[in-house]
């Protein structure tokens, strides 16, 4: 699925952050496609990854975005917050699925398919959930100050060696734009010339292993 374009700030750094996990998890499947002779390493380290910037994606919506806009409107997204929090739980277990099938990888890769396989639908079926529903309700009840505080609570425990490359990875014209149009001097050319570049060697590294396996 292709998330849509949004207007306001909060809705199109969420969409980035879904376009970001919707493109793993189909790097990944392509990765374990390869029959019986799977990258384990590379995906290891490439899944690694990923699931960190997901629990974390989740501890934040979690506890700042959706509990403040909880408070903002009350009932009327209260049954909506609860199917998140729900699906939340639903993805963390799926992910704690494919984690365990990951141990097990190269003896077993076809219950590492299958376990992404679940995992792919149980993240689907959230990120439709939450453009559809939420997204619209916190352009509605976020003010520009709000959006600027999520984005400083998120640094705090997300650094942005950490997340910018893997938010900006393969990411379309005009949401490099919106993301680096205003970032100081010295962290875009950080991110030009050290991070980029380090995102990009781990992307590689997982496509020579399954250009090596097809």
């Amino acid at each position: 699925m292709t998330t849509t374009a949004a207007t306001d700030p909060g809705s199109r750094i969420q969409l980035a952050v879904h376009r970001a996990v919707r493109r793993d998890t189909d790097r990944l499947a392509a990765a374990l496609a390869g029959g019986d002779e799977i990258p384990v390493d590379a995906v290891q380290a490439y899944w690694a990854v990923t699931a960190a910037q997901l629990h974390h994606h989740h501890e934040l919506e979690d506890t700042v975005i959706w509990a403040l806009l909880g408070e903002r409107l009350g009932e009327r997204v209260a049954l909506l917050l609860a199917r998140n929090a729900e699906e939340h739980q639903v993805m963390a277990a799926a992910m704690d699925e494919f984690d365990a099938a990951l141990v097990e990888i190269a003896t077993s890769p076809a219950a590492a398919r299958q376990a992404l396989e679940r995992m792919q639908g149980a993240i689907e079926t959230h990120l439709a959930h939450e453009e559809a529903d939420v997204l619209p309700l916190g352009a509605e009840a976020f003010t520009m100050e709000d959006i600027a505080f999520f984005r400083a609570e998120d640094a705090k425990t997300n650094s942005p060696d950490a997340f910018l490359p893997w938010l900006l990875d393969a990411a379309p014209e005009d949401d490099l734009t919106f993301f680096t149009s205003a970032m100081p001097a010295p962290v875009r050319a950080r991110l030009d010339s050290d991070w980029m570049p380090r995102r990009q060697m781990a992307v590689e590294g997982l496509r020579r292993s399954v250009a090596a396996t097809s």
